[in-house]
């Protein structure tokens, strides 16, 4: 009976021996991994605050990339959109040969009859001056005259339309009408060096490739550069 009893207690012994170490132990890893986890816990959070700084500073760089291509785009557009209007004011300098108000057979020009009876006259004048030739100073006295020059032949054209009651000089056309190309009929004036016409784009001029050629009916370019456009009011 008493072996019983010792054999108890040294097995109630044992068994908190046991228990006790077993505690101890899971103590003891509680207090080497508690700080472990901390100083892993706080480095994660280190690593996610310079990922955010990260991700932060790169939508900054893309915000500033985005401004700098709308800033190239909206140059870009400004660029194009001036030089569509520096187009338009060239293309409206530089009239067409012509339109499908006037017809040019090589020679003579001819409007419809349904054209404004000073633009038919005007028309005809300037067919009646095609064999003239030039002379610098003629047509200034005699509204009829054997030879023209720029401003006489241009002025005849117009008196014979009723446009203009005397002729006129190249100074003295840079105030003649209105400003700007006309409806049908516009003058270019260049004052003091020359001056020409044309009607519904069809160019009449004195400036030709053949030396001492009068006016006639234009169709190759030239340059209008330091001209200016005038037009008769209401034409």
């Amino acid at each position: 009976m008493k072996t019983l009893i010792r054999l108890a207690l040294t097995a109630a012994l044992f068994a908190a021996a046991t228990a006790a170490k077993a505690q101890n132990g899971y103590s003891a890893a509680g207090y080497y991994a508690g700080p472990q986890a901390q100083a892993a816990y706080a480095q994660e959070q280190a690593n996610a605050q310079a990922w955010a700084a990260y991700n932060a500073q790169q939508q900054e760089y893309a915000r500033g990339w985005a401004a700098y291509y709308a800033d190239q785009a909206a140059a870009q557009q400004q660029a194009a959109a001036a030089q569509q209007a520096a187009a338009q004011r060239a293309a409206a300098s530089r009239p067409s040969v012509g339109n499908s108000q006037i017809r040019f057979d090589g020679r003579f020009a001819s409007v419809g009859q349904t054209a404004p009876q000073a633009l038919q006259f005007a028309v005809y004048a300037a067919n009646t001056l095609q064999n003239k030739p030039y002379v610098l100073g003629a047509g200034h006295r005699n509204i009829e005259d054997s030879a023209y020059d720029c401003s006489s032949s241009t002025s005849y054209v117009l008196m014979k339309a009723g446009l203009l009651n005397r002729c006129l000089s190249s100074k003295e056309f840079a105030s003649y009408g209105e400003a700007g190309p006309g409806r049908f009929i516009t003058i270019w004036v260049k004052p003091g060096e020359h001056v020409f016409m044309t009607i519904c784009g069809l160019r009449m001029d004195t400036s030709g490739h053949v030396a001492g050629e009068g006016p006639r009916w234009r169709t190759q370019g030239r340059n209008y550069a330091g001209f200016s456009p005038r037009h008769p009011v209401g034409f």
